[in-house]
């Protein structure tokens, strides 16, 4: 560049030169100098040619001056570009110690900038040498605050990916103080916050989410629900529960998903009938046979209106297998014994499942039919091994007749 500006310089004055040529053949001008002792005495235009080749003379010796220096400096950033490209390839080829080692070199020239650090901290950090890794990320962090924050999200998605999710955290809090739209930022965030458990903080980080888009909506309904389910888990009193659940965004509220971990959050509380109308506004919207099993929890308090419930299932879903389980289990809460029987034999006719035989084991057990009760316990265990189940002994009372379970 500054070649070419010479260039064009010597050419405009060579004009410039050719233009005023006829104007000084005419008058030549006069120049007298004096310096002391010295007196120099010639025309404009010489005056101007000779301060032209002085120029020009000064620009060469200063150039052959600076030339061995300058071809020094190239033939380091040529050597530093072929270390960076053995180092890049040997990263992707998996040769971390290569990698690091050419890298290490591209840097100590004067070639060396952050993308070099960067790659050779990578390399580091592949072999779990922290220090080397923490030394490349310093040197790296040398430039504005542009490069001091691409060094900070390397190191925090460094940290995230080797677990250190309690070191990742006030950096990528930091990070999204400064850029609450980079998706980057978001998604780190957002992944530090779940495999941390923050779901309040995730649930703040949500509108931002949405806003950058790094999730679509079905992935942002996913997410809302994750937290949901998370959060009512986490609840140990039932007034609060009932206060999370009010919480919940209407669009998520009666996901099955959600519903089903309400219910359970009620029933480990002892208050199962907290969800009864939660699960059955919830299957009128949806029929799902997860949540009819949770409909019919023995536990609760309000089992003759479950039964009632459970009966007009029964008539619009004769053959569910949920709907009986369901059915049987109530029953047995109310002493119902040759019912409950009877919807639970039927449930395992339609489909055997781990949880209808150990709700039958426990039944017949209760009745004091041992053997086959220890079948059925056996078979729960089978069946959760993904085996398949043991036929209950010939004999057993409503289970020798033909095609029953």
């Amino acid at each position: 560049m500054k070649r070419n500006v010479l260039l064009l310089l010597i050419l405009g004055l060579l004009l410039a030169a050719s233009a005023l040529a006829p104007v000084f053949k005419t008058d030549p001008g006069h120049v007298l100098i004096n310096f002391g002792d010295w007196t120099i005495e010639t025309s404009v235009l010489v005056l101007i040619a000779s301060l032209l080749i002085l120029w020009v003379t000064v620009q060469i010796v200063v150039w052959l001056w600076r030339m061995p220096v300058e071809t020094a400096r190239r033939l380091n950033e040529q050597r530093s570009y072929k270390q960076l490209e053995k180092g890049l390839l040997a990263l992707t080829e998996g040769d971390w110690h290569g990698a690091e080692k050419a890298l290490e070199k591209s840097t100590t020239t004067q070639g060396g900038t952050t993308a070099h650090y960067l790659a050779a901290a990578q390399a580091a950090d592949k072999q779990d040498a922290e220090d080397r890794r923490e030394y490349y990320l310093e040197q790296a962090n040398s430039g504005g605050s542009k490069k001091r924050f691409l060094v900070e999200l390397t190191r925090a998605r460094m940290l995230l990916a080797n677990g250190s999710r309690a070191a990742a955290l006030p950096v990528l809090q930091d990070l999204y103080k400064r850029k609450r739209r980079h998706p980057q930022v978001l998604e780190l965030l957002s992944r530090c916050y779940r495999e941390m458990g923050e779901w309040d903080q995730l649930q703040d980080l949500v509108p931002a989410l949405r806003k950058a888009g790094v999730m679509d909506d079905d992935e942002l309904g996913n997410l809302q629900q994750e937290i949901a389910v998370n959060k009512l888990r986490a609840i140990e009193d039932a007034d609060k529960l009932l206060a999370g659940w009010k919480k919940i965004p209407r669009a998520t509220r009666f996901v099955a998903a959600v519903v089903e971990a309400f219910a359970i959050a009620a029933g480990s509380l002892e208050r199962p009938e907290l969800a009864e109308a939660v699960i059955a506004t919830s299957l009128k919207n949806e029929w799902n046979p997860a949540l009819v099993l949770r409909y019919g929890d023995p536990a609760a308090s309000d089992r003759s209106k479950r039964l009632k419930q459970c009966e007009k299932w029964r008539k619009l879903y004769p053959d569910d297998p949920s709907v009986h389980l369901s059915l049987g289990r109530l029953c047995a809460g109310e002493s119902l014994w040759g019912k409950a029987r009877e919807h639970m034999v039927r449930s395992l006719e339609l489909e055997p499942s781990s949880l209808g035989y150990d709700t039958l084991g426990q039944l017949l057990e209760r009745q004091g039919e041992l053997e086959p009760a220890m079948v059925c316990f056996r078979n729960a265990l089978r069946m959760n091994q993904g085996q398949t189940p043991l036929p209950l002994p010939v004999g057993t009372a409503w289970l020798d007749k033909p095609g029953t379970a």
